[in-house]
């Protein structure tokens, strides 16, 4: 699922060393993936929620997935059953149910959330046989971002129907995820499709809360290249996005920063030179002798020691070039995972694991992370 880096860039990773120096992390710098386990059943979402903030966590990338939110084109489409889950938004039925645990989650905790707004429900979809249908029609899409706002955002029905929560209205959208890839972007010419449905998410984002803030899809692999490569698809440094996302998968912290220089160098030659990078997903699975692993992603692979290992050492990387980078928030990728033997190395990810009871208990990278994030602020007293 994720590529190849090349051989340039492999000598780099493999060979240069990263110093452990004290920095200056932004605002809000610390983030965590939340999706998997968390999305289940019964999951205690204000506990962990809070858990995340007690250990460093400023900040956390939701998924919002709209064939969840808006399954149906119109109440006549939607089983009588179901219909009771439903409010009409613009004549689309729309359950908010679901997302409003998530959002209440956070604002209890003061963790920032960045919505990942992706999929298409299969009326709005070009494939409707492909689960990662991009939408037909992009307007579609943006009218969801702007139904995400009106329930989340400064003014949003949320905040109103819930005085009793500390209202902190979402603010920040991810367009999409790794449209470079084909299997999140199946389309047979990714970037000018992505600019297109970039710029009109912009517009209506920008319409709906002006200062909100639009984050391009974090893409992995040559992402230097393919940042150049929707620069020459006409994507603009004004009126396509406000901050820039980028997924650094490589050996080590030595080769992330290399690959956000290189993205960085893009940046600033196409006018986006005041741009800030997000590492909107970043980590390395504990998945050594668990689970298949490709041979190209034989060095991203490591064990439980070694993850917290590498987080210590990236998370200190980040801080410390996040001034010349311009790197404003970075996602641990991810806060919780299943930990199956022989699934998917990524679903050996999380700082936590799940136990054969469904409880949620602590990986040695959890205690790094806590501890990384508080030297590093610490260091700014």
């Amino acid at each position: 699922m994720r590529g190849t880096i090349i051989a340039v860039l492999a000598a780099v990773v493999l060979c240069a060393q990263v110093e452990v120096a004290a920095a200056q992390p932004p605002p809000r710098f610390f983030g965590v993936m939340g999706n998997g386990p968390l999305d289940r059943a019964g999951v205690d979402l204000v506990k962990e929620t809070a858990l995340m903030r007690s250990n460093g966590v400023e900040t956390v990338r939701l998924p919002i997935e709209w064939p969840d939110l808006q399954p149906y084109r119109s109440f006549t489409d939607v089983p009588a059953k179901e219909r009771a889950r439903f409010v009409d938004v613009a004549g689309i039925p729309t359950a908010f149910a679901a997302t409003d645990a998530r959002i209440k989650a956070s604002a209890l905790s003061n963790v920032e959330v960045l919505a990942l707004v992706m999929r298409s429900p299969l009326w709005a979809g070009r494939d409707p046989s492909n689960y990662m249908t991009t939408p037909r029609n992009p307007d579609q899409y943006g009218a969801f971002l702007s139904a995400l706002i009106g329930r989340y955002g400064p003014s949003g029905s949320f905040w109103s129907e819930n005085p009793e929560i500390p209202r902190r209205p979402l603010r920040h959208f991810q367009i999409w995820n790794e449209p470079n890839l084909k299997h999140y972007f199946p389309v047979a010419s990714w970037a000018p499709a992505y600019a297109k449905l970039l710029r009109t998410s912009y517009k209506a984002i920008k319409a709906a809360d002006a200062s909100a803030t639009v984050v391009t899809a974090g893409m992995p692999n040559f992402v230097w290249r393919d940042y150049a490569k929707l620069f020459r698809a006409g994507v603009r440094a004004r009126g396509y996005f406000d901050a820039v996302a980028v997924h650094p998968y490589t050996d080590n912290a030595a080769g992330c920063v290399e690959i956000l220089s290189r993205v960085r160098r893009v940046l600033d030659a196409n006018g986006a030179r005041q741009t800030p990078i997000w590492v909107t997903e970043t980590g390395w699975p504990s998945a050594q002798g668990k689970a298949k692993v490709l041979p190209q992603h034989r060095g991203w692979i490591t064990t439980p020691a070694g993850e917290a290992t590498k987080l210590t050492a990236a998370y200190r990387a980040y801080a410390k070039s996040a001034k010349q980078l311009k790197l404003t928030r970075v996602y641990w990728y991810s806060w919780v995972s299943s930990d199956l033997r022989g699934g998917d190395a990524w679903d050996f990810a999380g700082l936590r694991t799940v136990r054969s009871d469904g409880s949620f208990v602590d990986k040695p990278a959890l205690a790094a992370y806590r501890s990384v994030a508080r030297s590093l602020r610490a260091a700014t007293r």
